[in-house]
């Protein structure tokens, strides 16, 4: 077991964590704590990304923990004084990091087969070099914008905008939300208020599916880093903008033009399979 004593792993006084940081000494290893549940490696290690190479990661699901390892002692510093100063944030819930008692993190690769493709993913984009094609391998270069293209395959539900919202919420604040019709496709835009949050739902969400057996999502990043909204009805919502119109239905983006002859999607379902 990595870190520190269990007693400690588990105390939730804010002086006694207060304490604890300020007692232990830097390391390259970072103890992360109260996770969300099904919290991904990817999700943890995007903590980590702004600061430098992120060079290994150990997952404590079933205690809601994990240890990332940096590069370097000096890029765990001041990942660690940025967080003191900014809470972290992972899914909306507030997460605690400190130093681990440990220098380096020892981990059984064949144990932590995900972890390590997606720490590959990671050294190929910080060393400049092609991500692998491999599918399995999830892309981390930097998010290019706050706008996410989604797109609904196999389609037997109806999907509403705010069982979007919902979905999406939970990996930081969704300020826009378009949706429309195109090429027989049920597709959205939707802005979130940092491109950071927008890499996080992608990684995580790309390829699952809303409801059991389908509805699946496929997303992207859109060229677009701003979402046009006019009014706030069943196809369309600005939730910064509470005082526009309902207008007659319709919407536009610059982003594309065939946003008419989207239907309202009425019907909302309070279970989302497998998300």
């Amino acid at each position: 077991m990595y870190g520190s004593s269990p007693n400690s792993m588990t105390a939730n006084g804010s002086d006694s964590k207060k304490q604890r940081l300020d007692e232990s000494p830097p390391s390259r290893v970072l103890h992360i704590r109260k996770l969300p549940n099904e919290v991904s490696e990817t999700e943890v290690i995007a903590l980590g990304l702004p600061f430098g190479k992120v060079t290994n990661i150990l997952m404590l699901k079933g205690k809601n923990q994990a240890f990332l390892e940096l590069g370097t002692e000096e890029a765990a510093v001041t990942m660690v004084n940025y967080y003191t100063a900014v809470t972290p944030q992972v899914r909306n819930t507030p997460v605690f990091i400190q130093y681990s008692n440990h220098k380096e993190l020892k981990t059984d690769s064949a144990l932590n087969q995900r972890a390590q493709a997606v720490l590959q993913a990671v050294s190929a984009v910080q060393d400049g070099s092609s991500p692998s094609s491999d599918p399995g391998v999830l892309d981390l270069t930097p998010p290019p914008s706050p706008v996410l293209r989604i797109i609904i395959d196999n389609m037997f539900y109806p999907v509403t905008l705010d069982v979007l919202q919902q979905i999406f919420s939970k990996f930081g604040t969704v300020m826009k939300i378009i949706t429309f019709t195109k090429n027989n496709q049920f597709q959205a835009l939707l802005q979130f208020s940092d491109p950071v949050n927008a890499q996080q739902a992608k990684l995580s969400l790309d390829g699952q599916n809303i409801y059991n057996s389908c509805c699946t999502l496929r997303i992207d990043f859109s060229k677009l880093v701003n979402v046009n909204v006019k009014y706030n009805n069943d196809k369309s919502r600005d939730y910064t903008r509470p005082d526009l119109p309902t207008g007659d239905g319709e919407s536009t983006n610059k982003d594309h033009s065939l946003l008419d002859g989207t239907h309202p999607q009425r019907n909302s379902f309070a279970s989302h399979g497998s998300i």
